[in-house]
């Protein structure tokens, strides 16, 4: 049978996703792209915010036209939303076949075989099976699992569990199977990554975890994704600064700056520790990039609280941030807060850190045209005007791109998965433009 998996959400999801697609080619599965082609459907949801649920849905629905209308007999919701909201999709989305949560996925074996009736192979999900599904050469690791912090507005312990390191000699392997492929570009990633290790060997080790996969031969650039401030310790800030295999790169969620609003959050930061931390990762690694995300309209958040996370992005100047609106949830403590902000309030606030935040980016850009990089070349846009890359100060999905035109020259020095010379010449607020050195 032919099979198509839609991946929604974030990265730690497309590993999922990735290492379902390793499963399905265990039952000889064909794998396909085209839902116009497909027998089995399978939608790996995300489930984390209000926008993210109704992305699903509207997924889930558009999938189902191919069930009535095409040749697809069977579809099946997998992941986040599958976990959190089960018993509601099968009652009232009566085009799903199937649910399969992510907390389903030790016995995903067992389930199947149930549902088409036929005898289990035994198979299990395995990283060292995925079938990678980025742009060559990037793959992402994901060191653990879950998260043990229990901030007030997010729902991922309920959905993922308690924070779970794998152990090291499983991600080394992991990565030295991939790097034998030609994956050279490893994004390192966890809902708290920086924690990684605490909790199977009693300490943090993230910078040992670090240093053994710098010594895989094929392993070019690591990219570490989703630090917390309060685990960012002198030896992780040391291990990044000293390795040249690790890009000069944090990225370092602080969602808030007000001690009132981050205590609220049951956050770990405070402002000051914030402030200090980001002076000290400069005073390290003068040349680093900083990216950081950070919530507004959170329930109580006054126009003190949120003048303090205005000045304070002006102060900090991030190289790259994100912003997203409080989404009430339920299952989160803070669904039950009093003092919810306005929607108008909320869309008022997210567009004015926006608009502080192209001047920065504008500003950082423009400080960069004249120098010389190593770019990873992973694409071309639709209109074949530009070959697409990124150094390693821009992380692939999330930041901005470096753009090269195609043309005579270029051509004749780039290939599409390899590594090059670069200069910028220009810029605009989010991206940049090189040419070929």
């Amino acid at each position: 049978m032919n099979l198509l998996l839609v991946t929604l959400g974030c990265s730690k999801n497309q590993v999922d996703s990735e290492m379902l697609l390793g499963f399905f080619k265990k039952y000889n599965m064909n794998i396909v792209t085209d839902p116009n082609k497909a027998n089995i459907i399978v939608i790996n949801t995300c489930g984390f915010i209000e926008s993210a649920k109704k992305e699903a849905i509207d997924t889930i629905l558009e999938m189902a036209d191919y069930k009535e209308y095409g040749v697809c007999k069977y579809l099946i919701v997998t992941g986040c939303l599958a976990k959190r909201y089960k018993k509601d999709i099968l009652e009232n989305m009566p085009e799903v076949d199937l649910c399969i949560g992510v907390d389903e996925y030790s016995n995903i074996d067992n389930i199947l075989s149930n549902f088409f009736n036929h005898n289990c192979l035994h198979h299990t999900l395995n990283f060292e099976d995925r079938e990678i599904s980025t742009t060559f050469p990037l793959a992402y690791i994901r060191i653990s699992d879950g998260c043990d912090n229990r901030c007030s507005y997010c729902a991922i312990p309920s959905i993922r569990g308690n924070f779970k390191s794998r152990k090291i000699e499983d991600i080394l392997s992991e990565v030295e199977l991939l790097a034998s492929k030609g994956i050279s570009e490893f994004c390192i990633i966890s809902q708290d990554t920086s924690k990684y290790g605490l909790d199977i060997y009693g300490k943090l080790m993230l910078p040992e975890l670090l240093r053994k996969i710098s010594k895989i031969d094929g392993v070019k650039w690591i990219r570490i994704l989703y630090m917390y401030i309060f685990e960012t310790s002198d030896e992780l800030i040391d291990e990044i600064a000293n390795n040249s295999k690790i890009c000069k790169y944090f990225d370092i969620p602080i969602q808030h700056l007000s001690n009132n609003i981050l205590k609220n959050m049951n956050r770990y930061d405070t402002n000051e520790l914030i402030y200090d931390t980001v002076k000290k990762i400069r005073a390290k690694i003068p040349d680093v990039v900083l990216r950081t995300t950070v919530m507004v309209g959170f329930p109580g958040e006054t126009e003190e609280d949120y003048e303090i996370l205005r000045q304070g992005i002006i102060d900090l100047q991030f190289d790259r941030l994100g912003a997203f609106a409080y989404s009430q949830e339920e299952g989160t403590s803070s669904f039950k807060f009093k003092n919810q902000i306005s929607e108008e309030i909320k869309n008022y606030r997210l567009k004015d850190i926006f608009e502080i935040q192209k001047h920065i980016s504008l500003s950082k850009n423009r400080s960069r045209i004249g120098k010389e990089y190593e770019a990873i070349v992973y694409d071309i846009t639709p209109d074949e005007k530009y070959f697409v890359a990124r150094s390693m100060y821009e992380a692939p999905d999330v930041d901005g791109k470096i753009y090269i035109e195609i043309n005579e020259e270029s051509a004749s020095k780039i290939i599409v998965g390899d590594y090059t010379q670069v200069k910028i010449i220009d810029c605009n607020d989010y991206d940049l433009f090189a040419k070929v050195i």
